[in-house]
């Protein structure tokens, strides 16, 4: 969608499946410019010590306690300058991208693929909680977008991510078994806040069909490489089903004897079946979240699959 509008074809199709004051909400939200916020990077710093630090030098937060992150609500200069960013002691993330990495939780001693890498931040959350040791496999498919990765892992203090330039449909082709995957998946991005939407023309419905094919194949192609009792972790910043309820619901129906969803850890959001979708949706939806936009937040589908073992 551009910056200046959004196209009625999708308020039409927002109102069918979230009622008209739910898309109202969307719209003026999507509208509105999101305050600085910022996470500690726990490889070198906890969140006390960092606004210590900041603080001496004319800034101010306020907690997001369920995230651990902190909105900037004074800036006397730009942040990104300070020492503290530099040396990677902080990130710079809307909230909804905290939870996929953090709803995976690795163990220290796992193997993680990051199958839509770059930037990296992503990635970075799973090296801090499992405390730079452990592999995480970080793919990224587009060359162009290789480099801000390795600059953000490096700046991140990252020692134990292996990063390739793959697409993650290939990914079954290295024929390695790993314990977690996080896919967060190329969508139609109609979840972003406008100010922050860099896509040069605006999306259309096709473009849902489209993406919602490719989600697929990367779906299917992970789990082929997801060990027995692992867990994946799909997330969208989509406000679209196609591309969040019904394409897990799909999956659960495909592989009914070896997927169930696990409850996301944190009491952010709604439950992911209460989309007015044409047809029932699967039972388990109730566990995945539907993330509304709002302050800090982008509109954010995320759910949690574990692969079991009959």
């Amino acid at each position: 969608m551009s910056k200046n509008r959004i196209p009625m074809e999708f308020v039409e199709r927002w109102e069918s499946f979230y009622g008209k004051s739910q898309t109202e909400s969307i719209i003026h939200n999507l509208r509105q410019d999101d305050p600085r916020i910022i996470v500690p990077n726990l490889l070198k710093i906890d969140i006390s010590n960092l606004m210590l630090q900041l603080e001496c030098k004319g800034f101010k937060f306020k907690k997001i306690k369920e995230l651990n992150g902190l909105i900037v609500t004074l800036e006397p200069f730009n942040i990104v300058s300070t020492p503290e960013y530099l040396s990677g002691m902080f990130s710079i993330q809307a909230l909804s991208s905290l939870i996929p990495p953090l709803t995976l939780q690795p163990s220290p001693y796992s193997t993680v693929a990051d199958l839509a890498a770059s930037p990296g931040i992503k990635t970075s959350f799973l090296a801090q909680q499992m405390n730079n040791k452990g592999t995480i496999i970080a793919i990224e498919k587009s060359s162009k977008r290789i480099p801000a990765l390795k600059a953000n892992l490096i700046r991140m203090g990252v020692l134990n991510t292996i990063i390739l330039n793959l697409d993650s449909v290939l990914f079954p082709k290295l024929d390695i078994q790993v314990d977690h995957i996080l896919l967060d998946a190329p969508c139609s991005g109609t979840g972003l806040k406008l100010a922050k939407n860099k896509r040069l023309r605006p999306r259309i419905l096709n473009d849902i069909f489209r993406l919602a094919k490719q989600q697929e194949a990367l779906l299917e192609k992970a789990w082929e490489q997801l060990k027995p009792n692992g867990t994946l972790v799909y997330s969208t910043c989509s406000l679209e089903p196609e591309e969040g309820e019904v394409q897990i619901g799909n999956f659960l129906e495909h592989h009914e004897n070896e997927a169930v969803l696990l409850s996301i850890p944190f009491d952010i959001g709604s439950p992911g079946n209460k989309t007015n979708w044409k047809i029932p949706l699967h039972t388990q939806l109730i566990k995945t979240k539907r993330i509304f936009p709002k302050l800090g937040y982008d509109g954010f589908f995320t759910a949690i699959l574990k692969k079991v073992i009959n």
